[in-house]
């Protein structure tokens, strides 16, 4: 009894950890999309509108800091550039 115990505690622990990770994982996607799908939407000439400008800029920089994959990091400096390009030239009068 004792062992089935033990069993059915550490397969819990296990479900939970997976849960927990698979959520870490889809928020970083949603954050990831957050930063590349603006940029992408603004580099094929379609509209963008300023806030989810700036939520793209605010998931990029979040991106930018968590991000340990260069070759990701190099996506997520591009998208960042583009979004600061077109928030500036918005900012212009």
């Amino acid at each position: 009894m004792l062992r089935f115990s033990l069993a059915l505690v550490l397969g819990c622990a296990v479900l939970h950890a997976v849960a927990t990770a698979d959520a870490s994982a889809q928020a970083a996607g949603n954050e990831l999309a957050a930063c590349l799908d603006p940029s992408t939407t603004i580099l094929a000439g379609g509209d963008v509108s300023d806030k989810q400008l700036a939520t793209a800029q605010s998931a990029c920089a979040r991106m930018k800091q968590t991000t340990q994959d260069e070759k990701l990091l190099m996506r997520i400096n591009a998208a960042a550039s583009t979004l600061a390009t077109e928030a500036k030239r918005r900012s212009k009068p």
